[in-house]
């Protein structure tokens, strides 16, 4: 028994490096996780994205996990997350704000386009996924809802 049996995780970034390392370690302890990553994969599908890749890790050493693909910035995507994770697991108990990268820009030498992208990601892509968990974690509240499974 894991220390997060029945609880159900977005995790944002969940193809490479410590987003990769949260997805592998929530599914150690229980944890049924949604897996996002940006783009998809070469095949033009989810399942071939990188958090596809980590999906199919996860399910290897008998985890659970779905797949979304679209960029943490935008409302639409935001709320499809939580759609899915509602949808595929029935609820959603933890957000994990990963997504980010790294510009080897320097200050002097980034344009408006890789500041944009800067800020859509580190700073717009950590509103939007948690507008719409907190949006859901109220309704459910307001619903009566006091527990988390176990």
């Amino acid at each position: 028994m894991g220390a997060l049996d029945g609880r159900v995780v977005i995790i944002t970034g969940a193809g490479r490096g410590i987003g990769r390392a949260y997805a592998l370690r929530f599914a150690r302890e229980g944890a049924k996780l949604v897996l996002n990553s940006r783009e998809p994969g070469p095949d033009g599908t989810s399942e071939s994205s990188s958090a596809g890749q980590v999906a199919a890790e996860v399910r290897a050493v008998g985890g659970d996990a779905v797949v979304h693909v679209g960029s943490v910035s935008t409302w639409a995507e935001g709320q499809r997350m939580v759609d899915l994770a509602v949808e595929h697991f029935g609820r959603l108990d933890v957000l994990v704000n990963n997504a980010g990268f790294l510009s080897d820009k320097l200050l002097v030498g980034m344009d408006e386009e890789a500041w944009d992208a800067v800020v859509d990601v580190h700073l717009k892509g950590q509103f939007v996924p948690l507008r719409f968990a907190a949006a859901h974690w109220r309704e459910r509240s307001k619903a009566g809802e006091t527990s988390t499974p176990r």
